[in-house]
């Protein structure tokens, strides 16, 4: 699953995120509650942690998800070092930060052209029992689909 997490990734990185071209950003894959996670270690290291729960996901989900985590990777590049530690402790510790960059990050992730990949994932997640404490922080279907439509990207 790991080669085909970063198949699809690089091509949205070649297609879609180019101040992520030059950077290596690491794949690893557990088992896990959330479908996916992203993480700079300033200095040291970007990776995106994938759930082997994800494994039975279509390509268009999986898109959907690496499209997402991407758009956190170059967010959280546009942030530079010292802004983003900040970012990290405060995202750790506010429930509202979360909800402010998880939602700034799907409307990241439809203006680049995934709405459609963003809302197949988020018909599974909005159903996941596991994510009924955090659905709150991304957009809603509604919203996804509305917003795509006003921008163009449906």
């Amino acid at each position: 699953m790991k080669e085909k997490y970063i198949r699809i990734a690089g091509k949205l990185i070649n297609d879609s995120f180019p101040l992520l071209k030059n950077k290596k950003i690491s794949f690893f894959v557990f088992r896990f509650r959330f479908y996916a996670m992203s993480v700079w270690v300033p200095g040291f290291i970007r990776f995106i942690i994938m759930s082997s729960r994800t494994s039975t996901f279509n390509e268009d989900v999986i898109t959907g998800i690496l499209a997402h985590e991407l758009c956190h990777q170059e967010r959280y590049l546009k942030l530079g070092m010292l802004k983003y530690i900040w970012f990290a402790l405060g995202f750790i510790t506010s429930r509202k930060l979360q909800s402010v960059e998880e939602k700034a990050t799907d409307r990241l992730t439809i203006e680049k052209g995934y709405g459609r990949q963003l809302y197949e994932l988020s018909k599974i997640q909005f159903l996941d029992k596991k994510h009924e404490r955090i659905n709150e922080f991304y957009l809603s279907l509604e919203e996804i689909r509305s917003y795509s439509e006003s921008i163009g990207k449906w």
